[in-house]
């Protein structure tokens, strides 16, 4: 214990002490040295009975209204009062002590997990970044086939994953797949796909399409092969376009059907067999075909599509429906209201998982 000395700094004399008696005399009154009194012992871990004259109204006032590490008491006090209240600051000063330590102990961990954060934000924009490398810089303009894309990642990595891709001068192929689950365990699941995902087989000097089913099945293969200690899977919905002869042959893996929206406005879902990616071996998937005709438009889509155009009161138009709609608007203007409809989501909120569409129209 230690009483404080006016011609020193408080800061010094307050370091290596843990009750302080602070008799303020004729600067109670003094707002400013009251607070300077107050800042001081505020930096220190000293607890500080501070004796103030009974007129002192000022500084009654100022350290009444505050909470902090002091205790008050009036100069003419009987002794026992004062014993009472120094008792009461020796009591209080170790629990300032570990409170102090622990605040300390708080800011440096949040000093360093500030940086981490910083570093882990870095770290998932530049794999952001890469992710959208492995997705088709330009889309293919093949014949009539012409594409547009809407691609919404829930953050900033996608479990999404699609391609535009032209196989020789009358074929192209174009796939939406989609891990299941969003962020990085996802998105890694994508690349997977991506350089797994085979279009076209080289056979001597030349090459042959490799047909939808058997697309799949080889996929399938491959990500079972890997036995993934975290059972990841995924759908795939994948279609391959003559433009010559506007034949489309197309099948799914447990992926939302393709839609069909023809140039007259009737819609229809094109629906194949075939479970889940990465789920049994030696899954079997078929292929279906369907012709298309000048005008039509096809639009393959993840189900995050869905989940953010579903009217909760399930009164509202269905998914066809409201594609149907959009017909005659342009590709990217459809997917413009797309995009917008995804962010009115049911309950003001975007949508809760990554979404992709892919829409061809044939010109």
């Amino acid at each position: 214990m230690v009483n404080l000395r006016p011609d020193e700094p408080l800061a010094g004399q307050l370091a290596a002490v843990a009750v302080a008696v602070a008799c303020p005399n004729g600067d109670a009154d003094d707002p400013h040295e009251i607070e300077k009194l107050l800042a001081a012992v505020d930096l220190a871990s000293a607890v500080a009975v501070v004796l103030l004259p009974p007129d002192a109204k000022v500084a009654w006032g100022v350290l009444g209204r505050r909470v902090g590490k002091f205790v008050l008491a009036r100069q003419d006090a009987e002794p026992g009062e004062i014993l009472a209240k120094l008792d009461a600051a020796a009591s209080l000063q170790p629990a300032f002590r570990n409170l102090q330590a622990e605040l300390t102990d708080a800011r440096n961990i949040g000093e360093s997990a500030g940086g981490q954060l910083k570093e882990l934000d870095e770290e998932m924009r530049l794999a952001a970044r890469l992710q959208r490398d492995f997705l088709p810089r330009r889309l293919p303009e093949v014949g009539s086939a012409r594409f547009s894309v809407l691609y919404r990642p829930l953050g900033w990595v996608s479990g999404d994953i699609y391609d535009v891709a032209r196989l020789d001068e009358t074929h192209v192929g174009f796939y939406v797949a989609d891990a299941v689950g969003h962020g990085m365990p996802a998105a890694l699941l994508t690349m997977f796909i991506k350089r797994a995902f085979e279009t076209k087989r080289i056979v001597g000097n030349s090459y042959e399409i490799v047909p939808p089913d058997v697309s799949l099945q080889q996929l399938n293969t491959a990500i079972c092969e890997q036995n993934l200690s975290s059972c990841q899977f995924c759908t795939a919905a994948y279609c391959v376009l003559d433009v010559s002869t506007l034949k489309m042959t197309y099948a799914r893996a447990g992926h939302p059907e393709p839609i069909l929206i023809r140039a007259d406005g009737s819609t229809s879902s094109l629906a194949s067999p075939g479970s889940l990616l990465g789920v049994f071996p030696e899954e079997l998937y078929t292929s279906a075909s369907v012709g298309l005709a000048r005008g039509d438009r096809v639009v393959l889509y993840s189900d995050g599509l869905e989940d953010a155009l579903a009217d909760p009161t399930g009164q509202g138009q269905s998914l066809c429906e409201r594609l149907a709609g959009l017909r005659e608007r342009p590709r990217d203007e459809m997917l413009l209201q797309l995009a917008a409809w995804v962010d009115q989501h049911p309950g003001g909120t975007r949508t809760e998982d990554d979404v992709t569409v892919v829409v061809l129209d044939v010109g």
